[in-house]
């Protein structure tokens, strides 16, 4: 078995004793073939976890592993015999004091003479570990992707969705095991709660942003030797808008088109708005890009109100008659622009 065994615990190279221990203890609790009974492809992946943990927890085989790389050191490493591999009998762990820290220490004492030297640990037997005592563990936090309409965003809204989530296990009554001979649950293999769908309920705050997250507690990964379940984070996805744009701190932007008309003589005009209706004074004279702002017609939330801000872009008339053209130069001949004014 040729393996990265820092890419097989997911630490790099400055990884400290502490850091490979605790690497090792989480995937090894993951996949351990008890948690897994029958699942082969679990075992070989906790085989790989244990060669790995056993060459970096060495500092001897860990330099000689960082000096000669992965092909060299599993081929003549070690004096040239090759790298060998632990022994993966359930009964002659090296790694008592691992598997005692995950599985409890009321299992009976054993005594183990290796390679590197005597080491004690608790193990009674694979497939049950004796009367012990195990730590509740809370599960993992999950997320779902929660995609929303940009004004449902803005506003809030309640939702409703179907998910599974975890339950208790009706067998073990969330423990994991069975409290008298300690074997693996066998109905949630030892998560100590099973998935069941359930509508779910949420209120969405008003002014959500695209890219945050909404914590549902409880709603995550059941949790390990009866440990509270994690939680659901709903990663919100904010769609675009066709009108509005929005910025961090809850202003909202559009664009407004007025005739040319509007933009000499001035007037009253309706703007797009998020909850209500909205009126924008044009003053006459407008120039094509001016800026208004309608304060407060922004995002509203519990700690802030934004405000809207509406450019103007001026449109002007095409295929005029010779009428309208007329008129237009006798407009020019009454209101000339300065010449500064357009270069």
């Amino acid at each position: 078995m040729r393996i990265d065994p820092y890419k097989t615990l997911g630490v790099d190279k400055k990884a400290s004793e502490a850091d490979i221990k605790k690497a090792y203890r989480k995937l090894a609790r993951k996949y351990h073939p008890d948690v897994n009974p029958g699942d082969k492809q679990a075992e070989e992946k906790f085989k790989e976890l244990s060669t790995a943990y056993d060459i970096l927890s060495d500092p001897n085989k860990k330099a000689e592993y960082d000096n000669l790389g992965q092909e060299a050191f599993f081929d003549r490493g070690f004096g040239g015999t090759g790298y060998q591999q632990p022994n993966f009998n359930m009964n002659d762990f090296p790694w008592g004091d691992i598997f005692a820290d995950l599985f409890g220490g009321g299992a009976k004492t054993t005594t183990r003479t290796g390679r590197r030297g005597s080491s004690t640990f608790s193990f009674d037997n694979f497939g049950g570990f004796g009367q012990q005592s195990f730590v509740p563990t809370k599960g993992q936090n999950r997320e779902h992707t929660l995609t929303l309409d940009f004004r449902d965003a803005v506003k809030g809204l309640d939702i409703t969705m179907k998910l599974d989530v975890p339950e208790p296990c009706s067998k073990c009554g969330g423990k994991g095991r069975n409290e008298k001979s300690g074997k693996v649950c066998s109905a949630c293999r030892g998560q100590g709660s099973v998935m069941k769908p359930e509508t779910i309920k949420t209120h969405i705050p008003a002014g959500v942003k695209d890219g945050q997250k909404i914590r549902l507690r409880g709603k995550g990964y059941p949790g390990q030797d009866g440990g509270a379940p994690g939680d659901l984070e709903l990663l919100v996805k904010v769609n675009p808008d066709s009108v509005f744009t929005r910025d961090n701190d809850g202003n909202l932007s559009m664009e407004k088109k007025i005739s040319l008309y509007l933009a000499l003589l001035g007037g009253k005009v309706e703007i797009p708005n998020i909850s209500d209706k909205a009126y924008l004074t044009i003053p006459p004279g407008t120039q094509n890009g001016a800026k208004f702002r309608l304060k407060g017609k922004g995002v509203v939330t519990d700690k802030k109100t934004g405000d809207l801000y509406v450019t103007v872009k001026v449109v002007l008339p095409a295929d005029l008659s010779p009428e309208a053209a007329e008129t237009v130069e006798k407009l020019q001949e009454l209101a000339p622009l300065p010449q500064e004014e357009i270069g």
